[in-house]
């Protein structure tokens, strides 16, 4: 698989391309932590929140653990069921 960036240019525009350039190596580190986790959408996750794969790695990962402490043993198929979840991450 690959990321839509065309798909998140036509959603968020195309500064956010650029940012996800500038910040390859965040992006590529939050990637990879939520494939150890277990996730097989992160490509789907990464076009439904861009933003949120550029913030530093030990925030994301942070914001990341508590969500999942608070969603419990599923939180993959509640995250898969409901994406909205992400935002606690995201925001």
């Amino acid at each position: 698989m690959k990321l839509d960036l065309d798909k998140i240019k036509e959603i968020y525009g195309e500064k956010i391309i650029y940012q996800l350039d500038d910040n390859i190596e965040e992006l590529i580190s939050n990637m990879k932590y939520l494939l150890h986790l277990g996730f097989d959408d992160v490509y789907d996750i990464v076009s439904l929140y861009p933003y949120m794969f550029i913030m530093d790695e030990d925030l994301f990962r942070e914001k990341v653990d508590i969500l999942i402490n608070n969603l419990g043993v599923e939180y993959i198929e509640k995250l898969s069921l409901d994406t909205s979840l992400w935002e606690e991450v995201n925001g």
